[in-house]
């Protein structure tokens, strides 16, 4: 009997989840996918699109021609709420009915978790490709009227890679704006040092982005948390009042609505508590994967820090999720990934970030154009489509 996988979300956990199912389950069962666009948007790039290295146009692509070609029906709505009783998926315009699903809802930003966090207003942001588009036009006016600039995460933030990216991108074209001696920088992070990205830090690193930000000046603030931002100013807990005209900070992701507000269904931050199957704790025919899905800090920090789910921990869940569902319903053996084994998969890709931006700097005497590219060189040659298509192709993915 034909049983129907419902994935809700269509960015790296859903499209990877369901392009693996589609291979692995030969047309046997039917595979809808539900999201409230049909672009893919390749997150990570969204850090580049303020300082010109990519346009919205080269940084996603319509994910409904692959869908189709792999026979997974796609319907684009917005999914407000669940029935995990009925096993219904509730959208505006219709129920959808499902024998399992997959939660790849991936997660929104907690802009309330700190006083006046406002993008557009006390500070800006690069979460999302609407607040991105609004952090590109900020720039550019920062940069013909230059001053004290802050940029960081703030308590509870998991992709802190995304602040030490922007800043060494920032860095880069205030050299070539020739403005580098008129903006004092401050970097503020809930991290105990520099580099621990929420995972306990890869390598030399540390010493490497000491380093560094010696060498320009910047004044970094680590186990740091931020009680309020005003009109120019960030206030830290310690009531240290930082000036800033131009403020950049990563916050708090939480899960989405839909899935926060449905009871029994996730914690109190909106996000799955999974097994090492990434199957829903108590409801056997729910999976989780990417960001929609609680990780642990491995180790207690001072300061809470969130984990991020890089590129390659999130398509690795996908790839699990994936693979048990089809155990169940064609045979074959299930696969477990412990939280230490997706700590080694973040690791993966920070070392890869790590090296670029701060172990090269320090190869190359901290010349700045090192960072022209940042971390872009790993996907240039690249359409993103190509790119995660050619994951799937030549097997990077393989658990």
């Amino acid at each position: 009997m034909r049983k129907r996988i419902v994935i809700v979300g269509s960015s790296f956990a859903g499209y990877t989840t369901a392009l693996s199912l589609a291979k692995l389950l030969e047309d046997k069962h039917d595979i809808t996918v539900i999201d409230k666009t049909a672009e893919f948007t390749f997150l990570p790039s969204l850090v580049w699109h303020p300082f010109g290295y990519r346009n919205e146009e080269d940084i996603s692509f319509d994910t409904r021609p692959i869908y189709k070609d792999h026979n997974i029906e796609f319907i684009e709505e917005t999914v407000y709420g669940f029935d995990l009783e009925d096993q219904v998926i509730y959208t505006h315009n219709s129920d959808i009915s499902y024998d399992y699903l997959v939660l790849a809802t991936g997660t929104k930003p907690n802009y309330a978790s700190v006083k006046g966090m406002s993008p557009g207003e006390n500070c800006w942001s690069v979460a999302t490709m609407k607040e991105t588009e609004k952090t590109r036009l900020a720039w550019k006016d920062f940069l013909d009227n230059p001053g004290p600039m802050v940029v960081g995460a703030t308590q509870w933030a998991g992709y802190f890679f995304a602040a030490y990216e922007f800043l060494m991108n920032a860095l880069y074209h205030l050299k070539e704006h020739q403005l580098l001696d008129k903006v004092p920088i401050h970097f503020i992070t809930p991290e105990p040092y520099l580099t621990h990205f929420g995972i306990g830090g890869i390598h030399d690193d540390i010493k490497a982005c000491e380093q560094l930000f010696n060498h320009y000046n910047i004044k970094w603030h680590t186990n740091t948390e931020i009680r309020e931002l005003k009109d120019r100013k960030v206030i830290l807990k310690n009531d240290e009042v930082l000036e800033s005209d131009f403020t950049m900070l990563i916050p708090q992701f939480v899960g989405v609505d839909a899935v926060k507000t449905t009871r029994g269904l996730s914690d109190r931050r909106g996000l799955i508590e999974v097994t090492d199957e990434f199957r829903h704790k108590t409801i056997p025919n729910i999976y989780g994967a990417g960001g929609s899905v609680f990780v642990a800090q491995k180790d207690d920090t001072p300061i809470p820090c969130g984990v991020p789910r890089t590129r390659y921990s999130t398509e690795i869940m996908a790839k699990t999720v994936a693979y048990n569902i089809a155990s169940e319903l064609i045979g074959g053996g299930r696969v477990q990934v412990s939280t230490d084994r997706i700590y080694e998969y973040c690791k993966q890709d920070m070392d890869h970030l790590g090296k670029v931006l701060f172990r090269n700097g320090a190869d190359q005497n901290h010349d700045l154009d090192f960072i022209k590219k940042g971390s872009q060189d790993k996907w240039a040659n690249y359409s993103i489509e190509e790119y995660i298509e050619a994951s799937f192709d030549t097997g990077a993915l393989k658990i």
